[in-house]
C-alpha cells in the first residue's frame, strides 16, 4: 500500500485496538513539533462505534477540561473526534508524553465524572454550539469509565 499524506490512513485498522497511541509527529522547526495522539475508545473493526451524542459530549468536556489541566493544558493544540466514531485525536506540543495524557485524562475523569445532566456539559447551548441537542449523559459516563479503565490496565 502506498504511503498516504494522511497519517491515519497508514495504520492497519484491522489490527488496531483500544488505547492511546502516538499517531504522528509534525516537525515545525528544530525545537518545536506537534504530536498527534490517537485516543482510541473502540477497536475499529468491532463495529461498535461511539454514538454521535457520546462523541459530541466527550468532545465538549475534554476540549475544555484538558486545556485547564495544569500539567498539559498549555501544550494542547486541539482535541477533535474521529469521523469513524471510534475515538478522538489530541494534538499537543512536543513536551507531552503518553503518560502525561493518560494522567491528565484520569484527573479530568476524577474531577468531572460522572456527569449528572446537560448542565454539566460545558458550551452546550445555542450560542456556543452548532448542535446543542446532540448529547448523551449516560452514554458518555459509560464510555469515559470504560476508556479510563483501558488506560489504567
Amino acid at each position: 500500500m502506498k504511503k498516504s499524506v494522511v497519517s491515519s490512513f497508514d495504520v492497519d485498522h484491522r489490527t488496531l485496538r483500544e488505547g492511546l497511541y502516538l499517531r504522528s509527529t509534525y516537525k515545525i522547526n528544530e525545537e518545536l513539533s506537534v504530536l498527534s495522539w490517537d485516543l482510541r475508545f473502540c477497536a475499529p473493526m468491532d463495529r461498535k462505534p461511539l454514538e454521535a451524542g457520546v462523541v459530541h459530549t466527550i468532545e465538549h468536556l475534554m476540549a475544555y477540561y484538558l486545556r485547564l489541566d495544569e500539567q498539559i493544558g498549555a501544550a494542547i493544540v486541539s482535541f477533535c473526534p474521529m469521523g469513524c466514531q471510534t475515538g478522538f485525536y489530541l494534538s499537543t506540543m512536543n513536551t507531552v508524553t503518553a503518560e502525561d495524557i493518560a494522567a491528565a485524562l484520569t484527573r479530568v475523569y476524577n474531577k468531572v465524572f460522572p456527569i449528572a445532566s446537560t448542565d454539566d456539559i460545558v458550551g452546550l447551548n445555542e450560542v456556543q454550539c452548532g448542535n446543542p441537542y446532540l448529547y448523551s449523559v449516560e452514554g458518555t459516563n459509560e464510555a469515559m469509565k470504560n476508556y479510563i479503565e483501558i488506560l489504567n490496565k
